[in-house]
Formats: structure tokens, C-alpha cells, sequence
């Protein structure tokens, strides 16, 4: 590992092993993330919220996952950003409130604070992004420059704006895949 601009490796609240964390990701709340082992950070992602990241991950550059303390993003076993993704755990009021950090909660207005969750095997293509409590099931993936706003089912692919179905995943092959890995690792 290198040694990161913003953070000691120790500030994170665990961090497992053969991980990669590119020298300018940025993490807010280094006490609110978990990393499990083989998983890469590539540079310029940026990190301020609980995060809990399964093991097999890869985050490509310029990520962002944001909501605050408050919110919360977990990733499944297999699962990749792509460049330039947002996982937006938390979201400004538009309307009523004033959206800036600088201001106390009263100020904000009907700000939404919640949850986003990839399972396993779950893909979202490049510069896409994902609203607060949004569900990927396991195998599920997004298409470049989505907007993801509502769960995605188990092994489906959906792309657009907002994010609509296209077509199945092939579960049985990629499990296939996972399981000769697996048996390669031994």
C-alpha cells in the first residue's frame, strides 16, 4: 500500500488484506469505513460516508459515495464502479430547504438520508448515478450514465434516464466463472 495524501490506513475502522488504496482517495469519515480483502480504490474517488466494502471490489477513478454520517453505502462481494460513478446516500431538499453542509438540519428542509446497497456480482457502468435508498440485487447492473432511482432486480441489466430494464444477466455463467476462480485461488 501507498501512502495515502488524506488518511493513515490505521483511521479506518478495519481494512483487510491485498487492498489497494490510490494515494489521492479522499475519505471524510475514516472511522465509518470497512474494506474487505482484494479490493482496489483507484485515485480521486471521494468517500464521506459509513461504508462497508465486501470482499472482490474494485472502485474505479473519480467515484464518488456521499451522504453524510448519517447514511450509509455497502457493496457486495464481486462488485465494480465504474469511473465517474455517484452513490449518493443522502440528497438536498430542492425545493424548501437550503442545501449546503454550512447549515444546521432545521435550515435543510425534506433532505433524504438513507441507505444504498449493491449485492453480489453488481455493475454500474461509468458516470451513473445512484439516489439514497436505492437497491441493487445481487447481480444487477447499470449501464453507463444511468440514473438509478428505484431497485434494481437480481441479474437484470438496466440503463437510461431514469434507469429502465433491458435484458437478464446470465447468472448460471457468471456464477460458473466465480466458481472456477474460486477453485484457481486454492
Amino acid at each position: 500500500m501507498s501512502d495515502n495524501l488524506f488518511f493513515k490506513e490505521c483511521q479506518l475502522r478495519s481494512i483487510g488484506k491485498n487492498v489497494i488504496i490510490g494515494k489521492t482517495v479522499r475519505i471524510r469519515y475514516p472511522d465509518l469505513v470497512e474494506i474487505g480483502d482484494n479490493v482496489i480504490i483507484d485515485d480521486f474517488t471521494y468517500i464521506s460516508t459509513a461504508l462497508t466494502i465486501a470482499d472482490n471490489v474494485h472502485i474505479a477513478a473519480g467515484c464518488k459515495l456521499i451522504g453524510g454520517r448519517s447514511a450509509s453505502i455497502r457493496i457486495g462481494e464481486f462488485s465494480t464502479l465504474a469511473p465517474n460513478v455517484v452513490l449518493a446516500a443522502g440528497s438536498d431538499d430542492y425545493i424548501a430547504g437550503i442545501a449546503s453542509p454550512l447549515v444546521p438540519m432545521q435550515y435543510k428542509g425534506q433532505v433524504e438520508i438513507g441507505t444504498i446497497q449493491l449485492g453480489r456480482h453488481c455493475i454500474i457502468g461509468a458516470s451513473s448515478t445512484v439516489l439514497p435508498n436505492v437497491v441493487l440485487h445481487d447481480g444487477a447492473a447499470a449501464g453507463a450514465q444511468s440514473l438509478i432511482k428505484a431497485d434494481i432486480d437480481e441479474w437484470t441489466l438496466h440503463a437510461g434516464i431514469p434507469a429502465r430494464h433491458l435484458r437478464n444477466r446470465n447468472r448460471d455463467e457468471i456464477l460458473r466463472l466465480e466458481e472456477m476462480w474460486r477453485d484457481q485461488q486454492k
